[in-house]
């Protein structure tokens, strides 16, 4: 049967983690107390609450519906303990992204991002997880069509044009994030994504805008990937500005180059947008993804322009949900 000690000292072995225990301050309803045994403590200063499940045999949503509510009440993260699971099961909560541990078997904090087979051994610090640049261009990828599950690293990492090592560490945040899971078979790992929908959904809510600044100037290249309104011009029936929107990644051209391109906008030929990644990657022709227009117009107060996007909405989710009907 676990224990506070015992699955305390085995997350510290596994992690290095420090763990200091301390009381739970709040009144706690005597559902929650009669199904689980709560233990709270501060990892590396991020309040964590441990409910160690006392009846295992109860449906595992039961436990998802818990969590939620002890987030809300205690304000810290809840992590659920077990003595054994299911395959199952471990699915289910994974794809859920709820916090567990199984005792001597296997840590999964994504708020933390750690996933931890014990059998292997790693080690991972502890830092909270954010999507960065280069998952979040995963995801747009995925739900372009362009990458899909069963992929294996080497491949997503061809489709980003990023390197291995790059990509790998990208990927670990998507399955911390509970985006992904990826399974390891011989000297291969494959990636298997949760739904189109749930991610459509989840990038909504937790995605940034890629651009870092932007300026005006005079042109100074060919080949152009167009953004901003120009880009929702073009997949709309909006009358395109007279300025154009131009991507270009942060990467493209040094500071000072920058600062010699730079005009006034009264004699400006292009606005140009700072990327954190290069635009061009999953760009429909000479066109950024229109998953990025959705994301820079979703909040713009001009009525022309909200029915510019959810019209563009609406062709998106309807090719979501074919890939959803073929999955």
């Amino acid at each position: 049967m676990k224990t506070k000690k015992e699955i305390f000292e085995y997350i510290q072995n596994s992690t290095n983690w420090e763990i200091v225990p301390n009381n739970i301050t709040v009144n706690v309803p005597l559902y929650l107390k009669a199904g689980y045994e709560l233990w709270s403590a501060k990892i590396q200063d991020i309040c964590v609450v441990f409910a160690s499940v006392k009846d295992e045999t109860i449906d595992i949503r039961v436990h998802q519906n818990a969590i939620k509510r002890l987030d809300e009440l205690t304000s810290c993260h809840t992590v659920l303990v077990f003595d054994k699971l299911d395959s199952r099961s471990i699915e289910s909560l994974i794809k859920k992204h709820v916090p567990f541990v199984i005792k001597d078997k296997q840590i999964y904090m994504p708020f933390a991002l750690l996933q931890i087979q014990t059998q292997n051994k790693k080690k991972t610090p502890l830092r909270e997880v954010a999507l960065t640049s280069d998952a979040d261009m995963i995801l747009i990828g995925y739900l372009d069509n362009q990458i899909h599950s069963s992929m294996i690293i080497k491949e997503i990492a061809q489709a980003i044009g990023r390197e291995l090592r790059a990509t790998s560490q990208a990927l670990n945040v998507l399955e911390a994030l509970g985006y992904v899971q990826i399974e390891a078979s011989g000297r291969s790992r494959y990636i298997n994504f949760i739904s189109p929908i749930e991610v459509y959904d989840r990038l909504k809510e937790e995605a940034k805008s890629p651009v870092k600044y932007s300026f005006f100037a005079k042109d100074f290249m060919d080949e152009k990937v167009y953004s901003g309104f120009t880009a929702l011009s073009h997949y709309s029936t909006l009358i395109e500005e007279k300025i154009k929107t131009v991507a270009i990644s942060h990467k493209k051209l040094t500071l000072q180059q920058l600062e010699a391109m730079e005009c006034d906008e009264d004699v400006a030929e292009y606005k140009f947008e700072v990327w954190d990644r290069e635009p061009s990657v999953f760009a429909h022709k000479d066109t950024i993804n229109p998953l990025y227009v959705l994301r820079f117009f979703k909040n713009d107060e001009d009525e022309r322009v909200q029915e510019a996007v959810e019209h563009l909405e609406t062709k998106i989710i309807e090719k979501l949900r074919d890939m959803n009907e073929r999955d």
